[in-house]
């Protein structure tokens, strides 16, 4: 009875020194990934080993378990959505900025937006009611006649200019929203091969894939930066996910379920839609980056260009109105371009036939620049054929104030974002995260209990020995 008792103490011993090794080689994997941002800190689930009703005969490793909290992972994913649609329509108005080859001032208050730089708009448009004063003031001098076409032609230049830029950047981002789902589908495809892997992997070993369960997570977040989805486990099989969109018909549409069912996402440039390839469902997409470009693209830049086209128009009509008031001789400006991107002084006007007058009128008579000169303080109105409200400056003002303003509060809102995406990642590092100092003090936990179990097999064995050898020769 006694040997049989030692034996099974040593057993016991033996059961502990596996366990302890194991929860050793656990910390060790902690301590390891400390750096790795994707990794749920793990710890390992002892329980007994013991016949059933019987006594306990020792301790074995139940699990390895990660430390998730699946509501905090949820909430990871969405504000990484939303911060990410921001971020991509705040670069996209810097962008914008930047195309127009001037600085807008970014304020909280619209009316307060300015525009700066030697090649602004604002200055074009200034320096040809200028000259178109001076010339008044002087109608026969040659040069001020070749200024004066000079100053047009640049403001010309100018319009097309900002509006062949902002298209660029339109084309740029329609472009990048292309690049954004072939990411998303090759993510998608990620993780369909991801779920049939751990499906895989579990159903062969009885344990939890924890290192492709942490791949997993951090390709389904890579993919709310691009887009925003719902993912739920599947009630029949809890290692397996499922990832379903909203449409926008408002219907929850699934475009990943385990390893079987995985749809094909398609950029529709003409609808500004993402869809799914195989029934051309269109997605209500609310984050991600795909929205921040689309948001970007098809509003605050959309709106700007046509600004600047209402605002050209404007200035080849009124123009043309004062230079040729019956219509039937010399334009100053062509009539056929009548948007930012068209417009263009008349076909053969130049400094020596500009005219400072109407056709015929006396040499010093400078009535016609006059006219033109004053249609920088001229205020229109749509409300009478117009098409603009306001003087040509504060027309150009108010486009100016609404895209800063856009501008502003994109940057405003992605700050904003930016802090609650910190604080969610905070509090999941305090659950999920690696601490060395809670890892130390959990190594040498597992280091004595180890010691200790060997410390009982030595002794067991040496009871052995006794029994065994020495009692027998006696």
């Amino acid at each position: 009875m006694a040997e049989n008792g030692l034996y099974d103490v040593l057993r016991m011993g033996l059961s502990s020194l596996r366990s302890q090794s194991r929860a050793i080689e656990t910390v060790g994997r902690n301590m390891a990934n400390v750096n790795n941002p994707t990794y749920a800190r793990q710890r390992v689930i002892f329980g007994d080993v013991s016949p059933t009703g019987g006594a306990s005969v020792g301790v074995d490793v139940i699990e390895v378990q990660q430390v998730r909290d699946a509501l905090l992972d949820r909430q990871v994913v969405r504000e990484k959505s939303s911060a990410a649609a921001l971020e991509a329509e705040s670069a996209a108005y810097e962008r914008g900025e930047a195309a127009m080859g001037e600085t807008i001032s970014n304020v909280s208050d619209p009316s307060l937006a300015s525009t700066t730089g030697g090649n602004s708009l604002t200055n074009a448009m200034a320096g040809f009611f200028g000259a178109a004063r001076q010339l008044s003031a002087d109608p026969t001098n040659s040069t001020q006649k070749q200024m004066f076409v000079q100053t047009a032609k640049t403001m010309t230049e100018r319009f097309q200019f900002s509006n062949d830029r902002l298209a660029e950047v339109q084309s740029d981002l329609s472009d990048q929203v292309s690049n954004d789902v072939d990411k998303a589908n090759l993510l998608l495809t990620t993780i369909r091969d991801l779920n049939l892997m751990i499906a895989s992997q579990e159903s062969d070993t009885g344990t939890k894939a924890l290192t492709l369960r942490d791949q997993r997570q951090a390709r389904v977040e890579d993919l709310a930066q691009v887009m925003n989805f719902k993912t739920t486990t599947l009630p029949d099989a809890p290692n397996q996910i499922q990832i379903t969109a909203t449409s926008a018909a408002g219907v929850d549409t699934v475009i990943l379920s385990a390893g079987t069912t995985l749809e094909t996402l398609a950029f529709r440039p003409e609808r500004a839609t993402v869809s799914i390839a195989s029934s051309d469902t269109a997605l209500a997409l609310t984050g991600g980056s795909i929205k921040g470009h689309l948001t970007a693209r098809d509003g605050a830049l959309q709106t700007l260009r046509d600004s600047l086209d209402l605002l050209a128009q404007q200035m080849v009509t009124s123009v043309n109105a004062v230079y040729n008031p019956g219509g039937a001789g010399q334009n100053f400006f062509d009539p056929a371009g009548t948007d930012a991107g068209s417009i263009q002084l008349a076909s053969g006007l130049s400094g020596l036939n500009v005219r400072a007058t109407v056709a015929g009128g006396a040499a010093g008579d400078g009535s016609v620049a006059q006219a033109i000169s004053e249609l920088d303080i001229q205020s229109f109105s749509s409300t009478t054929g117009d098409a603009i409200d306001g003087t040509m400056g504060e027309s150009y003002s108010a486009a100016i104030s609404l895209f800063s303003y856009s501008l502003s509060q994109s940057r405003m809102q992605h700050e904003n974002q930016t802090g609650v995406l910190s604080a969610v990642r905070g509090q999941r590092e305090s659950m999920s995260g690696v601490s060395l100092d809670e890892e130390a003090a959990e190594l040498m936990k597992f280091q004595r209990a180890y010691q200790a179990s060997a410390r009982v097999i030595s002794v067991i064995d040496q009871m052995l020995d006794i029994v065994v050898n020495s009692m027998g020769r006696n």
